[in-house]
């Protein structure tokens, strides 16, 4: 009987993870319907991609060619030509390490730096307008969820263990 019961426990929390999975999707397409293409603009004026973008915003912190072969699904062959890009546009510079030349660290410079605070501020202002729809009520409760989802999340080290299972490792 025991066992019967942690079954149906399991199974409404999956179906209830499955809703509530559903129901981030739709939140987002309603934030991606009121946005109507506010960042594309930004982005086919600095000649730049989704990849490109990825590359830029994972880079944030110092990351090896390697990790972001491995950050956005592509081969390394593949993301150090998209990383050369970067470079001929001064978007980001590469470093080699003073112990094993072969490491290559790529790290954003300021005008990569000052374009994503352009995208991320496009962004807030475009998620503020779609926002605003919502009542006074609903914007609070959905604050304090969504931080509190995003602290589980970051401490979980999720991200990290998505790219490992990505990897295969």
């Amino acid at each position: 009987m025991k066992l019967l019961s942690t079954d149906r426990r399991a199974a409404r929390t999956k179906s209830t993870r499955r809703k509530l999975a559903r129901l981030v999707g739709s939140f987002l397409t309603e934030m991606h319907r009121h946005d109507a293409g506010r960042t594309l603009p930004l982005l086919h004026a600095a000649r730049l991609n989704t990849p490109q973008l990825a590359v830029l915003e994972f880079v944030r912190t110092p990351r090896t060619v390697s990790a972001i072969a491995d950050h956005i699904g592509l081969s390394r062959p593949a993301a150090s030509q998209l990383v050369n890009k970067l470079v001929r546009r001064h978007l980001v510079r590469r470093s080699e390490n003073t112990e094993d030349r072969r490491q290559k660290t790529v790290l954003l410079n300021r005008p990569g730096a000052a374009w994503l605070e352009k995208v991320d501020d496009a962004r807030v202002a475009r998620f503020e307008a779609s926002l605003a729809l919502l009542p006074a009520r609903t914007t609070a409760m959905l604050t304090r969820a969504l931080a509190e989802a995003v602290a589980v999340m970051h401490q979980s080290g999720a991200h990290r263990k998505h790219r490992r299972l990505r990897r295969g490792v």
